[in-house]
């Protein structure tokens, strides 16, 4: 397998209810969302990097290239702290990536060799081992790993013992039933499949709905789950011994492009009956001070899709361009106070708060009107008016 060739087989280009007041005319007001831009990094490195993590502990950033083959660790001046390359060869070799993120400080890679390596500067600190062999079919587009009452949970890769193949339609079904968590006490080795889809969930109705992608957030009480292509949150709250499912939410957001799910055991007459549009993608869930911030990409209709050309950059741009990232504001009660919220058109994927409750985001180049010198991070934060 190509070193750090990106796995995924589809493209990993790839809400309204009122506010309570006082009287009866503040009960009938809206609130009006918007996200201001209320600071900006430079960071001094002459190419483009996506962001994809925050250390709260140390305040510094993670970015990396396309294929995580190079990354940075910058401040919250901006300031390069850390530049490392991961390798394929020698001691530390990562082989192909299949996530990356921070866990708890270090920079964590999930390696196709099936395990997570932990990374200070160019030094591997240590590594977590799944009890299992994996079958690595996908990119998961958060890392998500975390620690939970003495133990560790991440996504659950399939067993490689499952003996199905990402082409065969008993793939899709096993997957859409198996453990999307899991969780593993590393004195023991011992497993826990913590979280599954509801029985309720809609994707397992025994159609083709396509590839699913873990995407979650854990707050004090609640684990928050999507599943990439569903504008759905299911709740889960901590227990004892892990997480109960309590409750789906779903995400009213006007002109969704949704998939269409297929009866064929063929995964191929699905991706070919949605080859002409572009489907909606709910791809991340963040906590700021009092709401949930749901994160998503409308999708693009049939027919307006740009063309493909040649030139891969140049079509993703386009892609971005006609696609870009919204969000739905609910309130702790899960209630929802408004949808279609516009991030800065040249925003790439808001994934992540920092500890002022500011949402960074990185700026894609392509889609400003402005030349930078370097990398540009933008702080937002979500103002009513």
């Amino acid at each position: 397998m190509k070193f750090f060739k990106n796995h995924v087989a589809i493209g990993f280009l790839a809400f309204i209810l009122f506010s309570c007041g006082g009287n009866t005319e503040e009960v009938n007001k809206p609130i009006n969302f918007s996200f201001e831009i209320t600071d900006s990094l430079q960071v001094d490195f002459l190419g483009e990097m996506m962001l994809m993590g925050y250390d709260s502990k140390e305040d510094k950033y993670l970015l990396a290239t396309d294929e995580f083959y190079e990354y940075l660790e910058v401040n919250d001046s901006g300031e390069i702290v850390s530049q490392n390359e991961l390798t394929p060869d020698g001691i530390d070799a990562v082989a192909s990536v299949l996530g990356f993120g921070y866990f708890e400080g270090d920079v964590t890679v999930l390696s196709e060799r099936g395990k997570y390596m932990r990374f200070q500067g160019a030094k591997k600190v240590g590594e977590i081992t799944f009890p299992y062999a994996i079958q690595p079919y996908t990119f998961y587009p958060k890392l998500g790993v975390f620690n939970y009452e003495g133990k560790i949970y991440y996504p659950k890769p399939m067993s490689s013992s499952s003996n199905l193949s990402p082409g065969e339609g008993e793939f899709y079904q096993a997957l859409y039933r198996s453990p999307v968590l899991e969780g593993q006490n590393l004195a023991t080795r011992d497993t826990i499949n913590t979280v599954t889809l509801p029985a309720t969930s809609s994707i397992l109705d025994g159609q083709m709905h396509g590839m699913l992608f873990p995407i979650y957030t854990q707050t004090q009480d609640l684990l928050l789950l999507s599943n990439w292509i569903e504008p759905k949150i299911y709740v889960y709250r901590n227990g004892d011994d892990g997480f109960e499912y309590e409750k789906t939410v779903d995400i009213s957001i006007p002109d969704w492009v949704t998939y269409i799910p297929s009866s064929s055991e063929d995964p191929g007459e699905f991706y070919q009956q949605n080859s002409n549009q572009k489907a909606g993608n709910f791809v991340e869930i963040l906590v700021s001070k009092d709401y949930y911030i749901a994160v998503y990409t409308k999708g693009i209709p049939e027919g307006k899709a740009p063309e493909r050309t040649a030139d891969g950059s140049a079509y993703r741009l386009a892609v971005q361009k006609l696609d870009p990232y919204y969000a739905a504001i609910f309130d702790k009660e899960f209630n929802q106070l408004a949808s279609d919220i516009p991030f800065p058109s040249s925003s790439n994927r808001p994934m992540l708060v920092n500890k002022e409750g500011e949402i960074v985001v990185s700026k894609i180049a392509g889609l400003s009107e402005t030349e930078d010198d370097g990398i540009i991070l933008y702080k937002l934060t979500l103002s009513e008016n």
